[in-house]
């Protein structure tokens, strides 16, 4: 019997002993986890919940919403926790303001969002998709919106009561094994939270270590930077144009140490430039690492203006705006001054707000030494669609024989095959006539009149279709149209109307 209590004793120290290695594996866990936390300024529990606290974004200082940060849908994602919990391991402006490496217009974009969640008008909070479909708010968001659980360590509930009165009411084997197998889950459970949540900040911090301020910041890494950008205030940290390379010429701008600018001013870099380029580079040293940063979004205008320029085959060119009615006036004498000596034309038309298209010139538009006569010659030209008739701009190629102007004297008109004067301009042999009338040429050069055979027109044609002849296609709404590039104005269609042909 004495044996068998000696053998019960070693028994139960081999369990103590079990439980204390567990209850130690758990405690450095907890410790680990703590410790990651504190060394990067990190609290379990935000300081602050109530009131605003002052964030500048990228230059911009805003005031940010405690309590919009902590309900339901936003306090464990990224952004909120790195603010709630993190402020401290923030980098700081010059003014004591919590400094956030991300751009203003994101900043300002998710905020407005977030306040349509606080007032109770909205039930998420996700970006227009305007502003979704553009990476320099997309790729922020993303990131910023990601989840991490609460840095509480989870809880143990002890069922040591249960236990005993367990084993009082039915002290069998199979009572004390599945009292013995219930404990082992319960603690399993636990280990695994614990270890979940370790990599879960360990994640989080990885993902936002580039945000916060460095450890040991004896070089001043982590230092914000600013210019004044044509009136703007453009904010960055040191580190990320370091990146760049110490004699980077944005790093060299921005610094206030030597190599460094006297002038704190940028005056001779349009704002949209020079903000798009520094919030690239700030991209490119905040984001995941791997991950593909997309350069911006291009509006509208100047994507059409890449297509104009790849189906001229010009990689880069300026466009230089000789000519515009609105600003000019319609007159043709005003716009052959304007245009004289000039190649490379591009004719912008439009008829209402939906259809934009127009054509290239290779050459030079040259009227008669004659002002009453007409200069007829060959010259590389084609047309384009850049919304209305085609989905996409689209270039219109035309036959060789088809590439021809006609250009009229000031005192005379071009002619059609039948004789009739009816314009100033004529174009691919009568698909376009500018100063269009019957007879012509009309007061100004804002009467229009355009087709193109059905054969000539590449794939995709969406737009509608001449009344007589061929069924030929506009590039308008109807073939006579008035066209003004700045005050557009849709031309009605005229009863009666026959396709002209020079």
């Amino acid at each position: 019997m004495l044996e068998l209590l000696g053998g019960c004793e070693t028994i139960d120290g081999d369990l103590d002993a079990s439980i204390q290695r567990l209850m130690s594996a758990k405690s450095v866990l907890t410790e680990v986890t703590s410790r990651l936390v504190a060394e990067r300024g990190g609290v379990s529990h935000p300081p602050e919940t109530k009131g605003e606290m002052l964030v500048n974004a990228g230059g911009v200082v805003f005031p940010v919403s405690r309590r919009a940060l902590l309900l339901p849908l936003m306090r464990k994602r990224y952004i909120s926790v790195l603010l709630m919990h993190f402020s401290d391991g923030l980098p700081r402006d010059p003014d004591g303001h919590v400094y956030l490496e991300a751009s203003p217009a994101y900043f300002e974009a998710f905020l407005d969002e977030l306040t349509l969640h606080e007032t109770h008008r909205t039930g998420s909070v996700e970006l227009p998709p305007s502003k979704a479909a553009d990476p320099t708010y997309s790729e922020y968001h993303s990131l910023f919106m990601r989840e991490l659980q609460s840095f509480s360590a989870p809880t143990h509930r002890r069922h040591g009561a249960a236990t005993t009165k367990a084993v009082d009411g039915a002290c069998d084997e199979k009572a004390i094994a599945d009292i013995i197998q219930t404990s082992l889950s319960d603690l399993e459970k636990v280990m695994k939270r614990l270890t979940c949540r370790r990599e879960e900040v360990v994640k989080f911090l990885s993902a936002m270590e580039p945000f916060m301020k460095g450890q040991d910041d004896a070089r001043g890494d982590s230092a914000v930077l600013s210019l004044d950008v044509m009136g703007r205030k453009v904010s960055c940290m040191k580190r990320t144009l370091q990146r760049l390379g110490n004699d980077h010429p944005l790093l060299t701008r921005f610094s206030n140490t030597p190599p460094c600018w006297g002038d704190r001013r940028v005056r001779q870099t349009p704002t949209k430039h020079f903000v798009n380029t520094v919030d690239f580079a700030r991209r490119i040293s905040v984001l995941p690492k791997g991950q593909l940063i997309r350069p911006p979004l291009m509006d509208e205008a100047e994507q059409e203006w890449v297509s104009l320029l790849d189906m001229i085959k010009k990689p880069m060119c300026r466009p230089s705006l000789l000519f515009k009615s609105s600003r000019d006036g319609s007159a043709y004498a005003t716009m052959l001054d304007c245009v004289a000596g000039k190649s490379g034309l591009l004719f912008a038309l439009r008829d209402g707000d939906t259809h934009r298209f127009g054509c290239f010139l290779g050459g030079q538009i040259t009227p008669p030494a004659d002002p009453k006569q007409t200069n007829r010659y060959k010259m590389p030209l084609f047309f384009f669609s850049l919304s209305g008739a085609y989905e996409a701009p689209t270039k219109i190629e035309l036959p060789e024989d088809r590439q021809t102007v006609g250009v009229a004297g000031t005192q005379g008109a071009s002619k059609n095959d039948m004789d009739e004067p009816l314009a100033n301009v004529c174009i691919a042999c009568g698909y376009l006539w500018l100063g269009f009338a019957q007879p012509g040429p009309a007061a100004d050069l804002s009467s229009c009149h355009l087709w193109i055979k059905r054969d000539q027109l590449p794939e995709g044609y969406k737009g509608g279709y001449t009344q007589q002849g061929n069924g030929d296609g506009l590039m308008a709404r109807t073939m006579n149209f008035t066209s003004s590039p700045s005050l557009p104005s849709g031309g009605e269609e005229i009863p009666k109307t026959r396709r002209m042909t020079a």
